[in-house]
Formats: C-alpha cells, sequence, structure tokens
C-alpha cells in the first residue's frame, strides 16, 4: 500500500510539472459580475483548444489532462474557415449581492453548432445547444442571435465551456448580460439594424424604379450586386432565421453562403461596366468578368456541401477587387471622369470598412463583432454613393437627348422657312399654337407623374417599412392598408384585413374612444401602452403611435405598432425578483435579531457566575489573610474572572457596533476624569507596570460613555499587556480650541511596519503577539468608536521602542 501511495504520488507530481511546462500562457482571467454589472464582453477572459478531427466531447475536454491544451485567448475567436471544433473555456463567478439569472449571448448567429456547458452548484456540467441548423422555435430565447439562460446559483466559481463548429466561417463573440442590460443593448442594435436594413431597401427599390422609367440596363447590374448584397446582411444577422426560414434553418444557413457569392459575383460584374471597363481597359474587363460569374457560380457550392472550400477563394476575390476597383475608378478621375469621382468615393468607402471584415472571415484578423454593422452602413452609403451617380449619369444622357432634339427642331424649322415662305405667317402661327398645346400637356402630364409618383412613393415606403403599419379610414377605423409586418403581428392577411375594423383588434375596445378624441384634438398619438388582439385568440402588447393624413383623397389615419410583449415579460420577471430579494433581506434581519438577542442572554448568564467567583475570591483573600500561597492563587481567580468579564464587554460591543440601526447615547463626559477612574481600576492588575496619567484640565466633550469608556479601556489593556515589567505606560490628555487630544502609550517591543495597516482589521493578531491572549477585536472595536463619534485615530510604532495610540476628539458638541 506505501508503494502505491509512493507510485501515485509520483505520478500526480509528474503530471502538475507537464501541466506546468505546457502552460506557456498566462491563464484567461475569471468573468467576475457584479450587481452593477448590465453587460460584460467575454473576450480577454477565454482559453482556446482546437480539435480538428471534432471528435471530443465534455468529458475529453474537462479532464485535467485535456486541460493541458487550452490557451489564453487575447480576444475574440477568428478561425476562419475551419471544419474542426473550437472549444472556448471560462469561469464565471457572481458577487454577493449580484443576482443569479443572467443571459449570455454568443455571435454571429449563423454559426451552425454552439454547445454550452457550464458547471452548476454540484459541480455537475450541464449542456445547451443552439445554431442556426436547429429550427428557431427550440431556442432558448426567441431572438435572431444564439441566447442561452444561465443561472448562478452561487457566488463561486462555475467553469464555462463553449462548443463552436460551423460549415462557414468560425468566429465568435460572446457577452454575459442581465436581462435588463440584454434588452437595453437589443433595443440599440435593433434600432441600427433596423435603419441600416431600411435604408438599403429604399435605394433597392428606387432602383427598381429607375429602371422601369428608363429602362437602363445598368440598373439592373446594380439590383443584381443590391439584392443578394441585402440578403446577405439579413442572414448574417439571424434575421432570416427568425422572420423568413424560421421552420426551415437549413434554407437560412444556405441564403447566407449563396447571397455572399451572388453579391460578390454580381458587385465584381457592376464595377466592370459602370468603370466602362471594356472601353477604357478591355483586358481587366474579361478578367472581372471571368472572376464575377465564377463566384456567382461559386453560390452552387452551398447547397452541394464545398462552401467551406470555395468560400475563401471567394474572399480573397473580393478583398482583391476592392483594391483593383479602387485603382482604377481613381485612374480614370484623374483622367477627368467627373462620373468616376463619385464611383471612387463609393468603392473607398467599401475598402475602408470590408476589407477589415473580409480579413476576420479569412482568419486573419480578429474585429469586434461590431464591424458587421459598420460594414452594413457601410454598404448603404456605398449603394446611395451608386445611386447618386446613376441618376447624374442618366441626367446627363437625357440632357444629351434634350439638345439633339432641339438642333433637329431648329433645323426642320429653318427648312420649313425656306420652302414655305409664302406660308410663314400662318405657320408661324400654327407653330404658336403647337407650342402653347405642347406646353399645356407637358405640364398636366408633369402634374400627373408627380401624383402617381407621390402616391408610389408613399406605398413603397409602407410596404419597405420593417415595423408594423396600418392605414385606417377615421373616424370609423375601416381598415385600407397594412404591410407585411402588420399583417405578421395581427396574424391575418391584407386580404382578409380590408373588410375589417380596428375595434375588432382592441382586447379593450373602450380604449379606442380616447384614442378617437385625442386624434380629434391633436391630429396624433404618441408612445400609448395598449392589448391588442393576435387572431384567432392570442393577445400581444404593442406601443401605438399615430397621426391623421389623407390617403387617397380620403381622412385616414397611419398608425405604427412596436411588439413591447417581450419587455412586459421583463418586467413582471423584475418584480417577481424584487419581492423574492424582499422576502430573503426580512429572513436575514430576523437573523440577526436572534444572534443578538441569544448573545445578550449568554452574556447575561455568564456574568451571574462571574460576579458570584468575584465576590468568593474577595471573601477568600480575607480569610487566608498572610498566607502567600493562597494570595497568589486568589489573585489568579480574580484575574481570570476579569478576563472573562473584560471578553463578555468585547463581545457585547462588536455586536452593537455591527447593528444597523446603532445610534450614539450621547451626554456630558470629562475625558479626564474617565481615564483617571479607568487607571484606577487597572492598576491592581497591573503588577510591577506603572499607569502615569498627565491630565492638567477637565477635558469636556458631548459624546457615548459606555462606549468611550470600553475603546479607553481596550488600548490601557493593549499597552498593560505589551510592556515589559518595571516600565510605565503614560496617558496623556490635552485640550485644544476644537478638540481633546488622548496619547496612550508603552515601552514594548512595538509593531512592525508592514502590520500596522491592518492592526484595526476584525480578529486580526500580530504573528509577534501569539504569546498574548486576545480574540483580535480590541482594536477593531476602538477604530469603530472613533468612526461613530467621528474622531481619528492614528498609531506611531518603532521596533524595541514602543508603540503610542493618538486620539483626536472634535469638540463640535462640547457643552
Amino acid at each position: 500500500m506505501r508503494l502505491m501511495g509512493a507510485g501515485g504520488l509520483a505520478l500526480a507530481l509528474v503530471m502538475a510539472l507537464v501541466a506546468m511546462l505546457a502552460s506557456g500562457l498566462p491563464a484567461a482571467a475569471a468573468v467576475l459580475l457584479s450587481p452593477q454589472t448590465t453587460m460584460q464582453p467575454l473576450g480577454g477572459h477565454w482559453s482556446v483548444l482546437h480539435d480538428p478531427s471534432g471528435a471530443l466531447d465534455i468529458d475529453d475536454v474537462s479532464r485535467s489532462e485535456a486541460a493541458v491544451g487550452f490557451a489564453p485567448l487575447a480576444g475574440d475567436l477568428a478561425a476562419g474557415f475551419d471544419r474542426g471544433a473550437w472549444w472556448l473555456r471560462t469561469e464565471i463567478r457572481r458577487g454577493p449581492d449580484a443576482p443569479a439569472d443572467w443571459l449570455l449571448e454568443v455571435e454571429p448567429a449563423y454559426l451552425d453548432q454552439v454547445g454550452l456547458f457550464i458547471e452548476d452548484e454540484r459541480g455537475t456540467l450541464r449542456a445547451f445547444a443552439a445554431g442556426d441548423r436547429a429550427v428557431f422555435a427550440a431556442r432558448a430565447l426567441p431572438y435572431r442571435t444564439l441566447v442561452f439562460r444561465v443561472h448562478l446559483a452561487d457566488d463561486l466559481p462555475h467553469r464555462v465551456y463553449l462548443r463552436v463548429k460551423s460549415t462557414s466561417t468560425v468566429s465568435v463573440a460572446a457577452r454575459i448580460m442581465s436581462p435588463e442590460g440584454f434588452a437595453l443593448n437589443v433595443a440599440r442594435r435593433d434600432l441600427a439594424h433596423g435603419f441600416a436594413h431600411g435604408a438599403s431597401i429604399i435605394i433597392i427599390l428606387f432602383a427598381l424604379v429607375q429602371y422601369a422609367a428608363g429602362r437602363d440596363r445598368l440598373y439592373l447590374g446594380f439590383l443584381a450586386y443590391a439584392i443578394p448584397l441585402e440578403a446577405m446582411y439579413l442572414a448574417l444577422g439571424g434575421f432570416a432565421s427568425q422572420f423568413l426560414f424560421p421552420e426551415t434553418p437549413l434554407a437560412a444557413d444556405y441564403l447566407l453562403g449563396v447571397s455572399a457569392c451572388l453579391a460578390i459575383g454580381g458587385g465584381i460584374v457592376f464595377a466592370a461596366r459602370l468603370l466602362d471597363f471594356e472601353q477604357h481597359f478591355p483586358r481587366m474587363d474579361r478578367v472581372y468578368l471571368l472572376a464575377g460569374r465564377g463566384c456567382q457560380w461559386a453560390a452552387l457550392a452551398v447547397p452541394l456541401g464545398f462552401y467551406g472550400q470555395a468560400a475563401p477563394v471567394v474572399q480573397s476575390v473580393v478583398l482583391l477587387s476592392f483594391f483593383v476597383t479602387t485603382a482604377l475608378a481613381a485612374r480614370r478621375a484623374l483622367a477627368g471622369d467627373a462620373m468616376a469621382r463619385w464611383y471612387l468615393a463609393a468603392f473607398f468607402i467599401q475598402i475602408l470598412v470590408n476589407m477589415v471584415v473580409v480579413a476576420r472571415t479569412l482568419g486573419l484578423l480578429v474585429t469586434p463583432i461590431e464591424m458587421d454593422l459598420a460594414a452594413h452602413f457601410a454598404a448603404g452609403a456605398h449603394m446611395l454613393l451608386i445611386g447618386y451617380g446613376l441618376v447624374w449619369r442618366g441626367a446627363g444622357i437625357e440632357a444629351g437627348r434634350h439638345r439633339a432634339r432641339q438642333l433637329q427642331l431648329e433645323s426642320a424649322h429653318q427648312i420649313e422657312r425656306a420652302l414655305e415662305e409664302r406660308v410663314r405667317l400662318r405657320t408661324q402661327e400654327l407653330a404658336e399654337s403647337n407650342a402653347t398645346l405642347a406646353r399645356e400637356i407637358t405640364v398636366r402630364r408633369a402634374a400627373e407623374d408627380r401624383v402617381k409618383e407621390r402616391e408610389t412613393q408613399v406605398r413603397a415606403i409602407l410596404d419597405a417599412a420593417p415595423f408594423p403599419m396600418v392605414v385606417s379610414s377615421f373616424p370609423d377605423g375601416g381598415i385600407q392598408y397594412l404591410n407585411g409586418p402588420a399583417s405578421e403581428l395581427l396574424n391575418i392577411s391584407a386580404e382578409a384585413a380590408m373588410g375589417a375594423r380596428t375595434v375588432d383588434f382592441y382586447v379593450e375596445p373602450a380604449e379606442r374612444g380616447a384614442l378617437i378624441s385625442q386624434l380629434h384634438q391633436d391630429g396624433a398619438i404618441l408612445g400609448v401602452e395598449l392589448r391588442i388582439r393576435r387572431m384567432p385568440r392570442m393577445q400581444r402588447w404593442v406601443l401605438l403611435s399615430g397621426v391623421r393624413f389623407s390617403y387617397r383623397g380620403q381622412d385616414c389615419v397611419l398608425i405604427c405598432l412596436n411588439d413591447i410583449t417581450a419587455r412586459k415579460q421583463l418586467e413582471d420577471m423584475l418584480r417577481l425578483s424584487g419581492r423574492r430579494a424582499e422576502a430573503a433581506l426580512e429572513a436575514e434581519r430576523q437573523a440577526m435579531r436572534e444572534q443578538r438577542n441569544f448573545l445578550a442572554m449568554v452574556s447575561h448568564e455568564f456574568r451571574v457566575p462571574l460576579a458570584i467567583i468575584e465576590a468568593a475570591s474577595q471573601l477568600l483573600g480575607i480569610y487566608t489573610g498572610p498566607d502567600e500561597d493562597a494570595g497568589d492563587e486568589v489573585a489568579k481567580i480574580r484575574r481570570a474572572v476579569r478576563r472573562m468579564s473584560e471578553l463578555i464587554d468585547v463581545c457585547l460591543a462588536d455586536d452593537r457596533l455591527d447593528a444597523s440601526a446603532m445610534q450614539l447615547q450621547t451626554d456630558h463626559v470629562d475625558v479626564a476624569r474617565m481615564l483617571a477612574d479607568i487607571c484606577d481600576d487597572k492598576r491592581p492588575f497591573a503588577g510591577p507596570r506603572d499607569l502615569i496619567l498627565d491630565a492638567p484640565a477637565p477635558a469636556g466633550l458631548e459624546a457615548d460613555s459606555t462606549l468611550l469608556r470600553i475603546a479607553f479601556s481596550n488600548l490601557i489593556d493593549n499597552a498593560l499587556k505589551f510592556s515589559p515589567p518595571d516600565t510605565p505606560v503614560t496617558i496623556g490628555v490635552r485640550v485644544e480650541a476644537d478638540a481633546i487630544r488622548v496619547r496612550i502609550a508603552d515601552q514594548g517591543p512595538g509593531i512592525a511596519v508592514e502590520e500596522q495597516p491592518r492592526i484595526f482589521e476584525k480578529f486580526y493578531r500580530s504573528t509577534k503577539s501569539d504569546r498574548v491572549r486576545g480574540a483580535g477585536l480590541g482594536l477593531y472595536i476602538v477604530k469603530r468608536i472613533m468612526d461613530l463619534h467621528g474622531a481619528a485615530i492614528s498609531v506611531d510604532s518603532r521596533r524595541g521602542i514602543g508603540t503610542a495610540f493618538e486620539i483626536w476628539l472634535s469638540r463640535g458638541r462640547h457643552a
């Protein structure tokens, strides 16, 4: 058995040495959650382990042997296109007063498989799974990103493991948030995403209108680039999984890869057409056409299962095209092409932001996940500048056509005047009549076009709005129109809604009367919270705003609905958590009251026997008379009784000071007189040590006499304990204009400099005081009593010379 024990010990030492040598970098810092924490990014707290085969499970990586393979990760994970699995590990600990329930969010939303393993209060690793390959309804929290609920039952460190595996690029950014922080973060990010998607959709619709009006094929090239680009950002942000394909996650996963290949290929081909490579750079035109079509054909690799191999090539091509296109656009701009300046600005914005995102996608650079949103905004600005350039180009073409028509018209007039001089006056009259009629027709057509364009724009804006919009007649409330998000919210098709009335969707129909009155009075309502029906029998909370306007010649109301059901549910959860916290706090207060009552009872039960022992020792001293041996034993009994009484006083004082409702019971105190009484009480027990009091004048102030006596008694006892025999303890009292200074000094061994900052801590005892009895409460109680009186205490101690405590008591309330 001894040989087996020695062998096991040697094996453990070898394994520990191997672990120390293998961990070349310091361990990642644990995450501490405080009550003030609303959002804590986990970047910089991870350790990472690469599993190329994907065969390791949680039992493998959680063993100490496998833990050696984890390496600290400086920030977020950016591993590029990798078919293996990646393990991330950290520790999370909440503070004593921090809440137990948290939310852990993992981005990006397009990761195929994300497994969370978190250690519970029994040390067991609990498993949770998520990813865009699972149906949306299976998620722990119905949100577009991957969110896990985390429960920390105690304030001990909890191990956390993440296993990530994806056919797309492996990039992980995680953060842990309180429910309040998650709600605020969701509101901010979704608002920004809404702006970005709304702007992109408006630009796409504008391009469609421009193509329908002018049949310019360059707009088709722009749409072949812009539409897949917008679809890519919908999939990239998780909106496709949440709104487009919640029941078919594979379709949402394929949408990201397919739209990325189509957008990159369409963008390369469009750039060649936009900058007219065929005329100015014919060789580069063939290269761009081949590269663009190749990237578009690469979209077939997604359903065939080869996207992991095709994606790095496509991403590298687009990164190279950024630089080449910008350089060629700059060359055209320097050659005097005014249109190329707009395109140069558009491509420069793309290269400025997207090359960083592409580099992270390829695993070349670690960048914040927020760069995806910045890239989306950059893409919107990029498309806006290109659209403006296309409009400017179309205006130039139209101006050229107009000048050609003017020249043709002038030539026709000259020929007509030369051939028909005899009928010049009649011809002139007819020309003037035709010109007048043409102007009237032109003005009428322009007015009709403006009306049609305005109606088209209003309808396009309502269709493109990412939030629910409803148009109803006023004041009867007949529904005239509702967009897609509104149809989804109310669970009714647009065709079925045309015969309905708004009152049918109120949970409390009486609420509509107040809203109608406000619309009559102000013409608008803003931010009204109410419940509506979601057909056939569900209810949802919404934030309703409305404004009166004219629609198709009728007086109508434009209603905007914002679904706040999730917020209301979170508010109910917060109220429940608050009631639970109040109950726990009351239980703790009851326990403290019982503890104080018990301590008071025990101290009372101790004092009665101690008083009997003290009286008996005095009688023994009288009866024994001059017997020195018996007198020494009686003195020992009296000293033991005195130490026990002092310990009870210290404990009672500590309990009184710890009470949350502690209040001073002040009266007039003469500090000099109090110290004299204390010295008289201490001298019989001081032995060969003398107590010297230097108090030339009365020193009166307002203070709690009981607490002040305990503080001075503790300081004098300490001085007597540590003073060598035949050395005095001096107490000095000085009265100043605004304060009273008390100095208590001994000639003991002194206190080490490194220990002086800690002597006022509770239960702290110096390493040099092992031979002296004590509980480690005396100086702690003195400091607490001085703090309650607004007084200051300092220590001056040198080794081998002695220690002096000096107290400064304010006379602000002295009599």
